[in-house]
């Protein structure tokens, strides 16, 4: 998975302003029909199947959590940061 700078500083103000004491950045399935495939989200669990990632970014590095079953998924994936919020860029459209 490549990150853009954009999406690298919104991952730190993230971390930085928004978690709790035991929460963590995490990178998921989103399951919506016809949505994206990945999403950003807050987490308080994590397993022993999960990846450690760090994005490193101009203003520091954070990291993200990711289940391992994800991670080959995520090749070839740019994580980009828009007015929207989070965007994924997939290779291949999900229809329902």
């Amino acid at each position: 998975m490549q990150v853009s700078e954009r999406a690298a500083r919104a991952l730190l103000r993230l971390a930085r302003e928004e978690l709790r004491p035991g929460e963590f950045v995490r990178i998921d399935r989103a399951y919506r029909c016809g949505g994206p495939r990945f999403q950003v989200v807050i987490d308080d669990l994590s397993t022993p199947l999960d990846s450690t990632l760090r994005v490193s970014g101009p203003d520091g590095d954070v990291e993200v959590t990711v289940a391992q079953a994800l991670v080959k998924l995520l090749e070839g994936i740019v994580l980009d940061y828009s007015e929207e919020g989070f965007v994924f860029g997939e290779t291949a459209p999900v229809g329902c």
